[in-house]
């Protein structure tokens, strides 16, 4: 081992450095995403019936009534947002591509400068299709989430007492398109709305909704 360690160059050494972590760290996030602990989309676990953390500030040009009749594949984040190649999957996968095809060159007598630039150039085209790959991820997980605008009018049930006069604290449960959603709500009524009562979404703010009993 060590007679294989110092017939390598300096060059060789400094790659199977960065190739070994690299390729260790990237064997351990696929198992950690396998399992279900990984942040396979750039936004950590995911669930679908918890909208507490759900973004829904909107542009400067759309109104909340064109937000409410769009359709819920038609605005999605990945589709405005910038693409973020500078991820830890993506890094990671840059390094492991970067290393190793930059020592297979080596080994093959390319030189060093040549070696190296088209170990780079794997590098960044890898590290691209994990970013798109984590945007494509991302946009099929916003497609699918539970989209507060579209449940205004809805009937909900709450699950937590709402306090009157807009204090926070109430909770709905309501089923809309095939799914069940647990939601932050308050009332702007004077009287507090019991668990179990039957109320209306009359309007959205952020991430919680506003509620009138029936």
């Amino acid at each position: 081992m060590n007679a294989w360690w110092e017939a390598l160059s300096t060059l060789q050494k400094v790659l199977y450095c960065i190739a070994a972590p690299a390729t260790l760290i990237l064997i351990l996030q696929t198992i950690l995403v396998i399992m279900g602990f990984g942040d396979s989309a750039g936004g950590g676990d995911f669930n679908p019936s918890d909208t507490s953390g759900l973004d829904l500030d909107m542009p400067e040009d759309v109104s909340a009534g064109d937000l409410a009749d769009m359709d819920a594949g038609e605005l999605s984040p990945s589709d405005v947002g910038t693409l973020k190649l500078f991820t830890v999957q993506g890094v990671v996968a840059f390094l492991t591509t970067f290393s190793w095809v930059s020592l297979v060159c080596v080994k093959t007598g390319m030189p060093d400068a040549a070696a190296l630039t088209i170990g780079l150039l794997c590098g960044v085209v890898m590290m691209y299709l994990i970013a798109k790959l984590l945007q494509l991820m991302s946009r099929l997980a916003e497609n699918g989430t539970f989209r507060l605008q579209s449940v205004i009018g809805e009937t909900a049930q709450v699950y937590v007492t709402i306090l009157p006069s807009e204090e926070s604290g109430g909770k709905v449960t309501l089923s809309s398109a095939s799914r069940f959603a647990e939601i932050d709500a308050i009332t702007e009524g004077t009287q507090e709305i019991p668990s179990g009562s039957r109320v209306r979404i009359v309007d959205v703010r952020g991430d919680v909704v506003v509620v009138e009993k029936e």
